[in-house]
């Protein structure tokens, strides 16, 4: 039987697969489990990993995309597969990961080809507990930057999600931005269902693999890109 803070962990992490899913063909059914109780879709681009970083299993999306199979990968470090620049920076994330500190970490990296060419991809990494901590596995999520889905922001929606990923309660937000508390409730919804997610930790996970939240900043914020894009404000349940 799960614990109830390993049932929770997998339930995000399925949140978060489910925010980072790229369009599939119907009738297509699923692949079998990469991680226990978690099953991809037969384009999903995903990698296990062990604590060690390095990789246990492949997906056949992950295969048809940059050429590399699980016979070539097992046993080596993921990171061997980023472009040189990046590699330092998923070391040093994919060691705080396994601190338990944080359930996941997002960004941008270029992902090496069998062919040679690189392609801009958003990594999202889960760790993947079992009974107890610390991590069993970690699931590594890749969406070419292109297919990223991002959300339509309102001015009020935007600055709600900067004050999500930065911890604030429906009570603080509704305070610091005077707004009801059924406001900002309100504002929250919409994000959870532009996003597909059921909770706020994987909203904000979803965000940050948008490229909507500015990874390694703090307090957390807006890209610019993201700002720019920002819808007027809507007038229902702002208050």
């Amino acid at each position: 039987m799960s614990s109830p803070t390993g049932h929770r962990t997998v339930v995000e992490t399925t949140s978060i697969l489910n925010a980072a899913r790229t369009e599939t063909s119907p009738g297509h059914g699923a692949d079998p489990d990469l991680i226990g109780g978690i099953r991809l879709r037969p384009d999903a681009r995903a990698v296990q990993l062990d604590r060690y970083g390095r990789v246990v299993r492949v997906s056949a999306g992950l295969t048809r995309w940059i050429g590399w199979s699980g016979a070539q990968l097992a046993g080596r470090p993921f990171e061997l597969v980023l472009h040189p620049d990046r590699r330092a920076w998923f070391r040093h994330r994919f060691s705080v990961l396994l601190t338990d500190a944080f359930p996941h970490f997002v960004g941008l990296a270029e992902v090496t080809a069998t062919d040679g060419r690189l392609a801009a991809s958003h990594v999202t990494a889960v760790a993947v507990r079992g009974m107890e901590p610390p991590a069993d596995s970690v699931l590594v999520l890749l969406t070419p930057e292109n297919r990223v889905r991002r959300p339509q922001l309102t001015e009020v929606g935007a600055r709600v999600l900067e004050g999500l990923a930065g911890g604030a309660s429906t009570a603080e937000l509704a305070a610091s931005m005077h707004l009801s508390r059924k406001g900002v409730e309100y504002h929250v919804t919409a994000l959870l269902r532009q996003a597909r997610v059921t909770n706020r930790t994987a909203l904000v996970a979803w965000a940050y693999h948008c490229g909507v939240l500015v990874p390694g900043s703090w307090p957390p914020r807006l890209a610019p890109e993201a700002r720019e894009s920002i819808r007027p404000r809507a007038r229902a349940g702002t208050s």
